[in-house]
């Protein structure tokens, strides 16, 4: 009978791992997927000046807002990078464990578990995987995994 699989790891959140958290799972939207809520805020905040009596102040905060916008979206990996390396995680120790369960990972500030039959495709990419799950996605890097982690991955992919 063979050994239930059971791999256990510790790594850092710096800021090379989430720059390769983005990099691996970002998905690539065309131009108006993008910047549609751009648009809108900006579109909102130029009828308000336009053609209501309401203050101006309201009017540019929206024009404001869209034009942040616009910018979060241009400077995207930047502006993600910044936001997780100012998070509470960053440059923690993050504990991952896999195993016929599922993925355990525990940090000073979280516990998550995501359970294999709630995981609904496993992604290979060049340097790890994403797994997508009820709750989103998670990427795992696979300079973190051996390569018998890699393997139990993998053919957990191809059930899939």
């Amino acid at each position: 009978m063979p050994t239930p699989f059971s791999y256990t790891t510790k790594y850092k959140l710096d800021r090379s791992h989430f720059a390769e958290t983005f990099d691996e799972s970002f998905v690539e939207q065309n131009f108006m997927q993008r910047y549609f809520k751009a648009i809108v805020l900006l579109l909102i905040g130029a009828a308000m000046l336009l053609f209501t009596e309401i203050t101006a102040y309201l009017s540019w905060f929206f024009v404001a807002l869209g034009a942040l916008e616009a910018v979060s979206v241009r400077f995207r990996r930047p502006w993600w990078l910044t936001r997780q390396m100012m998070s509470r995680a960053a440059n923690s120790e993050l504990s991952l464990t896999i195993d016929e369960e599922g993925l355990k990972t525990t940090s000073a500030y979280v516990e998550y578990v995501i359970h294999w039959p709630d995981v609904t495709r496993i992604d290979s990419t060049t340097k790890g995987f994403v797994i997508h799950h009820q709750k989103g996605r998670t990427y795992l890097s696979n300079r973190c995994l051996s390569a018998a982690a890699q393997q139990f991955i993998s053919n957990l992919a191809v059930t899939q």
